[in-house]
This record gives C-alpha cells, sequence and structure tokens, in this order.
C-alpha cells in the first residue's frame, strides 16, 4: 500500500512539475524503495540474505552496498555504471545460476524510472552514508591511490557511513578492510 502511495504521489507530481525534491540520502532510499521492492522475506531480507543483500535497514543496507561493491564514490561520474544501478534496470548475470543470465531486479516487477533516477542521484553525490562501515570506535576503512598509482588502504574516521579524516596510513604490508578487523590497518 505505502508504495501505490509513493507511485501515485509520483504521477500527480508529475503532472505539474519534474522536480523530485525527495531527499537522496542512504537512510530515505532504504526506507522507501530498497526495503519495501527488495527486502521481502523471500529476497533480500535479514531472514534471507540472498547473495548475502540486505536492504531492511539503513545499517544492513550500508553494509551490503559496500561489502559487496554495489556502488562507491568511484561511480559518481557516471551512477548508470554501478552494479546497483545495473542490476535495477539491465540486470547483472546471476550469481547463484550463470546459466540464467542476465537477472533484472526486483525480480517481480522493475522500479519506477523516478526511484532509478534518485538512487543514481545518490550515487553520483559520492554514495553519503555508504562510504565506510563504522566500528565500535567510529572508524573504518578507505583507499586511495598514491601518486605512483598504488592502491593504499587508510583508517579513516567514519562517523555515520562517511569517510571522515584519514587517522593512519596502512604501509604496504598491511591492508584496511570491513572484512577483518574493520578500522584498523592488519598484515596483508
Amino acid at each position: 500500500m505505502k508504495r501505490l502511495v509513493l507511485v501515485g504521489a509520483l504521477v500527480v507530481g508529475a503532472c505539474g512539475s519534474a522536480t523530485d525534491d525527495r531527499p537522496a540520502t542512504l537512510d530515505y532510499i532504504t526506507e522507501t524503495i530498497l526495503a519495501p521492492s527488495c527486502a521481502t522475506a523471500e529476497c533480500h531480507s535479514a531472514f534471507k540474505r540472498e547473495v548475502g543483500d540486505q536492504f531492511d535497514t539503513p545499517d544492513a543496507a550500508r553494509r551490503t552496498i559496500i561489502e559487496n561493491g554495489l556502488a562507491s564514490p568511484q561511480n559518481m561520474a557516471d551512477p548508470g555504471a554501478s552494479y546497483l544501478v545495473q542490476t535495477l534496470t539491465v540486470g547483472e548475470i546471476s550469481v547463484i545460476d550463470s546459466s540464467r543470465g542476465r537477472i533484472r531486479m526486483p525480480y517481480d516487477a522493475a522500479l519506477p524510472d523516478a526511484d532509478i533516477a534518485l538512487i543514481k542521484a545518490w550515487i553520483a553525490l559520492g554514495v553519503p552514508g555508504a562510504q565506510c562501515v563504522p566500528n565500535d570506535q567510529g572508524r573504518g576503512c578507505s583507499t586511495h591511490t598514491d601518486a605512483s598509482g598504488t592502491l593504499v588502504h587508510d583508517v579513516v574516521e567514519c562517523g555515520d557511513g562517511n569517510i571522515g579524516a584519514i587517522v593512519t596510513t596502512c604501509d604496504a604490508q598491511q591492508t584496511c578492510t570491513v572484512f577483518r578487523e574493520n578500522g584498523q590497518c592488519v598484515a596483508r
């Protein structure tokens, strides 16, 4: 029902204006688009976590987007190239069964164009709220490329899922990743 009201509001709003004034935030996108469309009991909920994705809360969506590389600040220039948008529009090869070919999500019905546009706008802003996963000390991991083109791992301040100041740059034999001791430099 909530989805019907949202679609109805968009249709009515489209008659008088082409402007979408919905906020391009992780919280809003999760609560009004991803949770009702993707986090159903049989798909990407805490109950099922199909292919490791969970979209029923902003915290779960943040972790999923980061851990599974669905979108990142590197997609700002071309949000449509992100794995998330590709999956929602043209589909991606199934990670469960590649013989099934491209699978577009949500599986049962495409998202409205306005919802896709809002997700793209959020990615174009640098995926605020889904740039890092904060640990108990409010730190997370990030990477950057140094002057020689080498990928460097950093421990960063990670307030509310956004990359802040670099706390420590890991040395060449170390990594910082959400998968291993998040928010710390550890041996590779």
